[in-house]
């Protein structure tokens, strides 16, 4: 016997809408958008870090690589050091060099001006006493930076790119050292492709003495500017080359007769700067006081430290870069270090 299907229709109601559940409601979006805003919270500063390490170890790179060129020469030179201030004014590649050919007569073969450029520019920083000193020298780089008529540095105002890589290929380092990108800091001045001067004492622009009679005054004496390799003492504490980040119209200085700066302190990869030395290895200076640091954003020439601290981070660059100093230390302070 068969049963009889029935058809039951089933009237329908309203429709009724849920959530799907692969949605998220607005509490959960706001959850989630805080959790990623405080991860990147966390992580730039980080980041921000590593990358700033990154640049440090390239600029660390750079400065080895750049001293062990100036070793090489030295070396193929019968352990003369090279010239270590760029050419003034009168023996910069002149305006009219059709770039990117060099003008002629250079190619690493320049030599310092025999004849003191005081007589072609009256009045110019460039005086006769630094000419002097070097006599038929090759400059290990050339100059990067613009002069205005009377021969002085026009603060601000860089040679373009192509007659910076002039000075650069033209100096006697080049063919030890030929890569344009070790010349400068990752983290230097954008239109700057040379960044790393050569201290006073490696026989760079010899700096007469800006400190007053009553600190001790007088000037450097001549024998503490390095021509040979074989003058130099203590090779792993004597600086060659300083981060500057910017261009030096000619080499870096400090005072040796008194607790100066001469030019301002370097502040490059946070409280401090990159260096290397006459060894060959590079490394790090760490300032210490908040004076030596607030001189340095300032660019304060000619500061002088007030406090032990300020006093013993001046004393660290001098000794590094004269091997000792012509003043008696303050007998208050205790913390006066050699850089590390």
């Amino acid at each position: 016997m068969h049963r009889q299907k029935t058809l039951v229709l089933h009237k329908k109601g309203p429709a009724h809408y849920s959530a799907s559940k692969d949605g998220f409601t607005l509490v959960e979006l706001l959850v989630v958008i805080s959790i990623i805003a405080l991860l990147m919270a966390i992580l730039l500063p980080a980041l921000a870090r590593a990358r700033e390490q990154g640049k440090r170890i390239v600029c660390l790179s750079n400065l080895k690589q750049l001293t062990l060129a100036w070793m090489t020469y030295a070396s193929a030179n019968n352990d003369k050091i090279v010239n270590g201030a760029p050419l003034g004014p009168a023996d910069a590649p002149p305006a009219s060099v059709s770039c990117p050919t060099p003008p002629a007569g250079l190619n690493g073969n320049t030599k310092a001006s025999s004849v003191p450029l005081s007589t072609a520019y009256p009045g110019s920083l460039w005086g006769g006493a630094y000419y002097s000193m070097h006599q038929n020298e090759l400059q290990w780089v050339g100059p990067a930076y613009a002069f205005n008529s009377s021969g002085a540095t026009v603060a601000g105002i860089y040679q373009n790119e192509c007659l910076q890589k002039v000075a650069i290929d033209t100096g006697a380092l080049w063919r030890f050292a030929k890569d344009y990108k070790i010349y400068r800091c990752p983290t230097g001045v954008k239109q700057a492709l040379v960044t790393y001067p050569i201290v006073d004492s490696m026989n760079g622009k010899y700096k007469f003495n800006n400190c007053s009679t009553a600190s001790g005054g007088g000037d450097v004496p001549t024998t503490f500017l390095m021509k040979n390799l074989n003058q130099i003492k203590g090779t792993s504490m004597r600086m060659v080359f300083i981060d500057e980040g910017d261009l030096s119209p000619d080499s870096y200085a400090v005072n040796y007769n008194c607790a100066s700066w001469f030019d301002y302190p370097m502040i490059a990869h946070g409280n401090g700067t990159d260096l290397s030395y006459a060894d060959g290895h590079a490394g790090r200076i760490m300032w210490t006081a908040s004076e030596t640091m607030d001189a340095g954003k300032k660019k304060t020439y000619n500061y002088i430290p007030t406090t032990c601290a300020g006093k013993a981070d001046v004393y660290k660059v001098q000794l590094a870069c004269w091997g000792k100093v012509g003043y008696a230390l303050d007998p208050t302070c205790k913390n006066y270090a050699p850089a590390e």
